[in-house]
């Protein structure tokens, strides 16, 4: 870079605005550049649930993004923030993220940060609280595994909303109502079912070059473990992607039947999550963005 074109950046005025339906193919292109698998179809997604900034240049050239997804009054997750490469280094995304958080006042923000992004959140306020590793492949392998007596795997349907949303309250600690809602709308999912009620369930959707299997939650490993097979059976030969926590315990059999590790981020927030004793356990993200 010559001195007159560093010199044109720094006095090129940038703009942080709000992120529209217009801006999605845009910031798929910034996705795309850095390899992520992220569709346009899967940007709209996310938008319909949150909400999103984009920093632009006097053109009006997007360079840079960020979304975040309110859960209750208590809690957000953050995610997609990007900035052009090109543009790296003048403190973009520093703007993106503290702006973001003054539109959070009070809240616990968490987000799962890539390598180059960690410096920039710890500096930010951000603190590591734990672990999530990103399982891909050609699922291989879907055993039978056996629920419990009185226990049965059935589809989602529109009638069990209100459980879904307790129970998911419970496993995540937030308030993601819109969130399941969303997914019982348009994604396919099943429940682990009893007299007592929902004991586990599980979303399945598009997403980049595939399928996404998540949220889903449990009160065992094994219910999980049936949740997530049933998927891979359904879609086997097909690509397939699962982010979980390594808390949950199962990379090395995800690695078993076919969902290779293939990375890991780290889970941050300002503030941990207050989850309930007893409460059902988190097996999989909806998104590493989402969380």
């Amino acid at each position: 870079m010559t001195s007159e074109n560093a010199k044109l950046r720094e006095q090129t005025a940038i703009n942080l605005r709000s992120m529209t339906e217009e801006d999605l193919a845009a910031a798929a292109g910034l996705s795309k550049v850095l390899g992520w698998p992220h569709r346009l179809e899967d940007w709209e997604f996310m938008l319909r649930l949150g909400h999103g900034l984009v920093a632009t240049l006097e053109s009006g050239e997007i360079i840079g993004t960020i979304m975040w997804w309110s859960f209750g009054e208590r809690y957000a997750t953050v995610g997609l923030i990007i900035v052009n490469s090109a543009w790296q280094g003048h403190g973009i995304g520093t703007s993106l993220l503290t702006t973001v958080r003054r539109l959070l006042p009070g809240r616990s923000i968490s987000l799962n940060a890539t390598p180059a992004g960690q410096p920039l959140y710890e500096k930010l306020g951000f603190v590591p609280t734990g672990i999530v590793e990103q399982h891909q492949g050609n699922g291989v392998s879907s055993p039978i595994i056996a629920l419990d007596a009185g226990q049965r795997m059935r589809p989602v349907v529109q009638y069990d909303l209100e459980d879904l949303i307790t129970f998911d309250n419970a496993a995540t600690g937030m308030d993601r109502a819109a969130l399941v809602e969303e997914l019982v709308q348009n994604a396919k999912g099943v429940v682990i079912d009893t007299e007592d009620g929902i004991r586990g369930y599980s979303f399945c959707r598009r997403f980049g070059w595939g399928w996404l299997i998540g949220p889903v939650a449990a009160t065992t490993a094994e219910q999980a473990k049936a949740l997530i097979s049933h998927w891979i059976g359904t879609h086997g030969g097909e690509f397939i992607r699962i982010d979980t926590p390594t808390s949950a315990g199962l990379s090395a059999w995800l690695d078993e039947m076919g969902l290779i590790r293939v990375d890991v981020v780290n889970t941050m927030a300002t503030e941990p999550v207050v989850i309930s004793d007893n409460a059902p356990q988190y097996f999989a993200l909806t998104s590493q963005a989402l969380g």
